[in-house]
């Protein structure tokens, strides 16, 4: 691809922005959004709407990292056993927690029968058009689609055209848009919708690993944008904006002030945050609510909760989870080896 960069350098920056994408999620969910499920609850009295899009900025950093991944990777089932390492363990007790949290609570309209929490379980809910076990999970099977297409590209040996294949992408978008009777089905598996924001991402890791100038990145992004102007709802806009400035300020080095413990340690249990939060804090405060707590209380304190309940998931089931399974793939891949020169 072209880098000049090291494709070992980690950038610890985009790791603070992973966690602050998924605090700002938090937050809505806790504030607007808990507030239109629960009309009768006395909530937050500032819905902070405009965090909802913190999702978009995920998408640009899944764009970013994978692009960085597939630099360095050799081999194709390497790159499938990794993503399952870093996806499915956590992932899989997110849904337990979130099942039990619902049932606790007795949150009837979240309660999911037996089978669409087993179908939730294989990540592929939205492509097959299932029940979410909590509507936080649409993003996942829109990252997985993306991951699948990429490794497709890398095969294909096509990435160094990456901005090219972009443009033709978000242009798939426009053909939506101008055909209502397209199969919204082939659309949702294409990532026609969602790919404007991880193209953000591509574009800055082209430039950050040096095969690219932002000059040269305008007109892919001028197009998702004037995509996001004239398609997607409004605020979508500012958000492709918005995401397009933190990506540059993140190549230019003017994040680096991120990098600090705190928002390190966010970064850390992003992933497991985004899993369990939002159902397991909305029984949280209902439950708070219930017996009187003020609405402020109750969300800082499901807040805390979650955030709790994502460190341990993180520590004790998503990095171990990570690096025994990687540990495994590693060893069977020396085996192997030493099997053929045998």
């Amino acid at each position: 691809m072209n880098a000049t960069r090291p494709q070992t350098n980690r950038l610890q920056e985009l790791d603070a922005m992973r966690g602050l994408a998924a605090l700002s999620v938090v937050l809505f969910h806790f504030s607007w959004q808990y507030k239109s499920l629960f009309p009768a609850a006395a909530a937050v009295p500032y819905g902070l709407s405009a965090l909802s899009f913190g999702v978009e900025i995920f998408f640009g950093i899944s764009g970013f990292v994978i692009l960085m991944t597939l630099g360095r990777t050799k081999k194709a089932s390497d790159f499938v056993v990794s993503r399952f390492a870093r996806l499915y363990p956590a992932y899989w007790v997110g849904i337990l927690i979130t099942t039990l949290a619902v049932n606790w609570a007795d949150l009837a309209r979240f309660v999911q029968p037996p089978w669409v929490v087993i179908a939730n379980a294989t990540m592929l809910q939205g492509h097959l058009q299932f029940p979410l076990v909590e509507s936080a999970y649409w993003s996942l099977s829109i990252e997985l689609g993306f991951y699948a297409w990429m490794l497709l590209l890398w095969r294909l040996r096509w990435l160094d055209r990456i901005e090219w294949i972009a443009m033709g992408w978000i242009g798939l978008k426009w053909l939506w848009w101008l055909v209502p009777d397209m199969p919204w089905r082939v659309g949702y598996f294409m990532i026609v919708d969602s790919f404007p924001f991880f193209a953000v991402g591509i574009a800055a890791y082209r430039v950050w690993s040096g095969a690219r100038r932002w000059v040269q990145q305008l007109p892919l992004l001028a197009f998702g944008f004037s995509t996001a102007v004239f398609i997607d709802p409004a605020g979508l806009s500012v958000a492709y904006l918005v995401s397009c400035g933190v990506f540059w300020l993140l190549t230019q080095g003017h994040l680096r002030l991120l990098g600090t413990g705190p928002l390190l340690w966010l970064g850390a249990i992003s992933y497991s945050l985004y899993l369990v939060h939002q159902n397991v804090g909305y029984a949280i405060m209902k439950q708070l609510e219930g017996v009187g707590i003020t609405s402020w209380t109750a969300m800082f304190i499901a807040l805390g909760a979650v955030l709790l309940i994502a460190s341990l998931v993180t520590y004790g089931v998503e990095r171990p989870a990570l690096n025994a399974i990687r540990k495994f793939w590693k060893q069977r891949a020396v085996r192997s080896k030493s099997n053929a020169l045998a």
